[in-house]
């Protein structure tokens, strides 16, 4: 897989094709009228230090921070893939169903009532994964996608794409004339990837991160005697807690990774709440010493 980042994606796209992408994609006119006021006689200015320059007209670049920009971002991407990729055959093939009994493996070998999807790419606003079940594969994707995007106007940073192999190959890609070696484990979208296939990498990162959010809290939060200790435990629940599960939902758990997770969440309770290790509380009434 290459996880391609673009230089200033939000900042290059062109509205007079960002109309047109949009009507292709079936979407009403009133629709892209509505999309149009959001941008049409838009100004913006250079502030250096306390002087401003005088407004200029912006006619590229969705905003950033909109939350339409994801989305109509994402449509570029999907229109100008399909350009890149007409008769893409270096995708990943999945089979699934849909019917219940989700754990029952056996039933992928049926012919019946299973569905396959092809996946060449995974989109995520103006991130990019190009998949390939080879190394061939995987050069033929680079060289189609970034021919197709420079004609777009668009460039690859080529300093914060990279590329994973699994097994761990020490082949190099070859983009835009830059040289790229498949790496074993990097941070991607704030997450740890390895091609190991677990969590471990992620799941230390995450407790690492967590602890750090705790740590600077310590003194103006944890230790402060006039703050209330439901008010420590929601902003515990709405800075650290986050921390610790971010993107959570995309991890396979084993009980190792859930243990450590625990542990590391009921060190922090005990320490906010002040409960020591000579109160002889166990670790399952914890949670209920906050009420």
């Amino acid at each position: 897989m290459s996880f391609t980042d673009l230089t200033k994606a939000f900042d290059t796209v062109s509205w007079k094709g960002l109309w047109k992408i949009i009507a292709k994609f079936s979407c009403l006119e009133k629709l892209i009228a509505m999309v149009r006021q959001f941008h049409d006689g838009m100004l913006a200015h250079v502030v250096d230090d306390v002087e401003s320059s005088d407004p200029f007209p912006v006619t590229n670049k969705v905003k950033h921070g909109c939350l339409l920009a994801p989305t109509l971002f994402s449509m570029i991407f999907s229109a100008r893939l399909m350009a890149s990729f007409p008769d893409c055959n270096t995708w990943i093939i999945i089979s699934y169903w849909t019917d219940g009994k989700f754990f029952n493996l056996r039933r992928l070998q049926s012919k019946t009532k299973l569905q396959v999807m092809n996946v060449c790419d995974l989109l995520f606003a103006d991130d990019c994964s190009l998949n390939g079940k080879s190394e061939s594969d995987m050069q033929l994707s680079m060289d189609h996608f970034s021919s197709a995007y420079d004609n777009f106007g668009f460039t690859i940073n080529t300093k914060k794409t990279e590329l994973m192999h699994h097994p761990s190959s020490e082949k190099p890609y070859v983009v835009n004339g830059h040289t790229l070696q498949a790496m074993e484990k990097f941070t991607y979208l704030d997450s740890t990837l390895s091609y190991a296939v677990h969590v471990n990498d992620e799941n230390n990162a995450r407790i690492a991160e967590a602890g750090v959010a705790f740590g600077r809290l310590r003194a103006n939060v944890w230790e402060r005697r006039g703050m209330n200790q439901q008010t420590k435990l929601k902003v515990y629940k709405a800075i650290v807690l986050p921390n610790l599960m971010y993107a959570c939902e995309t991890w396979t758990v084993y009980r190792c990774h859930a243990t450590k997770l625990n542990h590391f969440h009921m060190g922090c309770l005990r320490n906010l709440m002040r409960v020591r290790w000579q109160d002889k509380v166990p670790d399952t009434e914890v949670p209920t010493l906050k009420n």
